[in-house]
């Protein structure tokens, strides 16, 4: 056990538990269970650090996902899903075959080769400047691999053309409308829908157990009596808030608590992978988001991020999305301690320059005890943006983070990366990640059971009376679990992350 501050003098140091099997011995080492009774001995601390009851706590992914319902079963461990484009579908000029340097000129007709059939008459395009509205005539015919449309500008001026520029190999035509006959009209257009993606993803499995000898479980028993007793119990709420101390053993509390961990743990860093397991099935991992959002919006910074920058870069985003209206434009950065000690400084310094009242930073009814300080966690920027930090301590945790800085050898490298899950939706509002992110799981794929030894573990008392137990293999009573688990973002292009790099 290690302790940071010098002046802590432990009277009793342990090493803790390691494995899933547990007999006498361990409890004697750990908790010093074969020691006379004391009856000061209440490590109720220590019984909620293990508490299954608050299996949500110190794990992010899974509160923002399972513990608000955000949480779908799936009838299979592989899974697709559609999505449909921001943007219309484009057709791309494939070969320019036009000859004239002022095409449409004299309402004259012009060619065009385009990559796909999609366009007839009566449809109205534009290339890409919308001063020049263009009417297909006709029908298009194959050409190569592609196809040629004959086309004319919509207009009633004779000396208007088209820029030669806009009929380049590459350029793109879009469908904005038709021009029909006033009367007796038989010609209709033609639709083109967004573009649609599927989209596939699988699942993980994980599963833990920890199993009790009967010698064990008879310290157990005895030393459950006064106050002793809750050093081996978990503290539970029932439905009146009333405390029950007699939930489940310790072990079997830390057992979920790491069933859990585990699934978080994959949610946030796992990464999807398929492979024979000893038995000879099949063993699927699923992608944590820190693998999917290596697809999603990125910016690189060198730990000295500007706010000027980041309100471009997230300008950029937003810029053409059809789902970006100004009310929506409201978004969550989930950080480290150096992301938001960064954020900011970033927001100070452009701040700096304006009029700021004391009683901003000052505070205190008592002016003998006053306060002084404050920090930037909160941003409005142009056309709607409003930026709100979030502090995720996993991001400065060395255990799952390993990556440290160079020159600040004791800090993450983490710390100063920011993650956006949804851009237009907040992480603390219970409806907002539903529409973007959530938890999968498969159907009938949750285990939870019990493998019966000496112990009946419904009465936790010893098997004396007859009943069905287990000789061999189990000493007292073991406890399974198993849970599948994913996480499906829906659409990866409403997520972003910033990222610090070196060579930014």
């Amino acid at each position: 056990m290690n302790f940071t501050m010098p002046g802590l003098k432990p009277t009793v140091i342990t090493d803790g538990l390691g494995g899933n099997s547990f007999n006498a011995a361990h409890l004697v080492r750990t908790y010093g269970a074969d020691v006379p009774h004391e009856m000061s001995y209440n490590a109720t601390n220590m019984a909620q650090l293990f508490s299954a009851t608050d299996r949500y706590n110190d794990k992010p992914m899974l509160s923002m996902t399972e513990a608000k319902g955000k949480k779908v079963y799936l009838t299979n461990n592989t899974y697709t899903w559609k999505l449909k484009g921001h943007q219309k579908q484009k057709l791309r000029v494939v070969e320019n075959i036009e000859t004239g340097v002022r095409p449409g000129e004299q309402f004259g007709e012009f060619r065009v080769v385009l990559d796909r059939a999609w366009f007839k008459y009566p449809d109205v395009l534009i290339g890409e400047n919308n001063n020049y509205p263009i009417e297909v005539v006709g029908k298009p015919k194959m050409r190569g691999t592609g196809y040629e449309y004959t086309m004319k500008l919509q207009t009633s001026d004779p000396t208007r053309y088209l820029p030669a520029t806009l009929l380049e190999v590459g350029c793109e035509f879009t469908k904005v409308s038709t021009a029909i006959p006033e009367e007796m009209n038989s010609d209709y257009g033609t639709m083109q829908f967004n573009s649609v993606f599927e989209l596939r993803n699988q699942l993980g499995y994980v599963a833990e157990k920890v199993e009790f000898t009967d010698r064990m479980l008879r310290v157990d028993k005895n030393s459950t009596n006064g106050s002793q007793w809750r050093h081996w119990r978990v503290p539970y709420l029932d439905s009146n808030n009333k405390v029950h101390m007699n939930f489940m053993p310790m072990a079997e509390a830390e057992m979920w608590n790491q069933l859990y961990s585990d699934i978080e743990w994959g949610l946030n860093y796992g990464r999807a992978s398929t492979e024979r397991a000893p038995n000879g099935y099949l063993k699927r991992t699923g992608p944590g988001w820190r693998e999917q959002f290596e697809f999603a919006n990125t910016l690189f910074h060198n730990g000295n991020l500007t706010l000027s920058r980041l309100d471009e870069w997230l300008s950029s985003i937003y810029r053409g999305r059809k789902d970006a209206s100004p009310q929506s434009r409201k978004l969550v950065l989930m950080t480290g301690e150096m992301g938001a000690l960064m954020f900011d400084r970033m927001v100070a310094s452009d701040a700096s320059s304006f009029f700021t009242l004391d009683t901003h930073f000052l505070s205190g009814n008592d002016p003998r005890h006053l306060s002084f300080g404050a920090q930037f966690t909160h941003y409005r920027g142009k056309n709607g943006l409003d930026v709100t930090v979030m502090l995720n301590p996993q991001y400065d945790d060395p255990d799952l983070c390993p990556q440290m800085h160079p020159i600040y050898t004791d800090t993450t490298i983490d710390s100063w990366r920011m993650d956006i899950f949804d851009f237009g939706a907040s992480v603390q509002d219970t409806s907002a990640l539903g529409s973007n992110i959530k938890m999968v799981c498969e159907q009938y794929a949750d285990h939870y059971f019990v493998s019966t030894g000496k112990w009946n573990p419904k009465t936790g008392m010893p098997i004396n009376d007859g009943a069905e137990g287990l000789a061999g293999g189990v000493g007292g009573y073991s406890v399974q679990a198993e849970k599948s688990y994913g996480l499906m973002i829906e659409d990866i292009s409403r997520c972003g992350t910033i990222q610090l790099r070196f060579d930014s």
